[in-house]
């Protein structure tokens, strides 16, 4: 039986920048985002992808960042909803 690890690297560039970050296996994107990237465009809104505020497009695809894991996106291209800034 293998164990999955508890974290490992991720690689994305959002807003055409690329970031490589160690990340918590269980971590979400928008607190990826928000929290190891500090960019703060997209909203934590109801944490049940219910009311879209952590709406991002990853890889062309609108995604409701709050139900998809920061491993999921390794690789991906996105735009948080803070424009070519960012959020910041």
């Amino acid at each position: 039986m293998s164990v999955a690890a508890s974290s490992g690297p991720v690689t994305v560039t959002v807003n055409g920048v690329e970031y490589e970050r160690e990340v918590e296996a269980r971590k979400l994107l928008i607190h990826f985002v928000r929290d190891d990237l500090d960019l703060t465009g997209s909203h934590i809104g109801c944490d049940t992808g219910n009311c879209g505020a952590c709406t991002m497009i990853v890889n062309g695809q609108l995604v409701k960042s709050c139900m998809l894991l920061a491993v999921q996106a390794d690789g991906a291209k996105d735009r948080d909803g803070g424009g070519p800034r960012g959020g910041r």
